[in-house]
């Protein structure tokens, strides 16, 4: 995989990347957005259906409390009936990650070749990080910040049914106040957590890759950013 990267790479730096790491970087930003722009559309759907659908689970959860044979069961059938593929969601989020490893592994292969990886003030080629005398792990430099940010941005568009301060707007048809409360607080930990993990993995990891990714990833989420907000707002 990694071998394909780093042709992809090598492609636009000695052409339309005028021999420029940092340019050619961002142009396969771009490029991926474009072609990436159908498996985002289907995620916003995704989520929109999801939000739709969640009084519904909450109903499906009461009733089937006590048997979760039948609450799976009764689960697909509810996703069928309203044309929702769970896998659909994740889709997205899986080609990130198989791009973000094969775009590492291709610039671990760059290190070691003769290229101008030199972009404004960073070298694409290093982490961007600051190591200060005395502290353990080394603080993340500006890509990598705003890497992390757009990442939380993009994320927070995606939850059409989270409010100003991260939780659940959605009203919660029948069942008992208690087991509402229940339902409510589970999927508020659940939208916290999809929320803030690869702001945070990127914050950590990314003081220790080369700062290319860093660059890669804040260009395609300030793009993804746009449009979603095109799509369907900002959430």
């Amino acid at each position: 995989m990694s071998e394909f990267f780093l042709n992809i790479i090598l492609y636009i730096y000695n052409t339309v990347g005028f021999q420029n790491l940092g340019l050619a970087i961002t142009e396969i930003a771009i490029l991926t957005r474009i072609v990436f722009y159908p498996f985002l559309k289907q995620q916003l759907h995704y989520s929109k259906k999801m939000a739709e659908i969640q009084p519904h689970l909450a109903a499906l959860k009461e009733k089937h409390k006590d048997n979760k044979q039948a609450m799976a069961t009764a689960q697909m059938e509810l996703f069928k009936e309203h044309g929702v593929n769970p896998a659909a969601g994740c889709l997205p989020a899986i080609i990130q990650i198989v791009v973000l490893f094969g775009l590492l592994g291709a610039m671990n292969q760059l290190l070691t070749m003769k290229l101008n990886t030199h972009f404004w003030i960073w070298d694409m080629a290093r982490p961007d990080a600051y190591k200060i005398e005395g502290l353990p792990f080394a603080l993340p430099g500006i890509l990598v910040i705003i890497a992390a940010a757009t990442q939380f941005i993009q994320t927070k568009m995606m939850m059409p049914f989270a409010g100003a301060q991260g939780k659940p707007q959605l009203k919660v048809e029948g069942g008992k106040p208690e087991e509402k409360k229940e339902f409510m607080e589970e999927f508020a930990q659940a939208q916290g957590s999809m929320l803030w993990m690869f702001p945070l993995m990127f914050l950590f990891l990314g003081t220790q890759w080369p700062s290319g990714l860093a660059l890669y990833w804040s260009v395609g989420s300030l793009l993804s950013i746009w449009q979603q907000y095109r799509v369907s707002g900002w959430g």
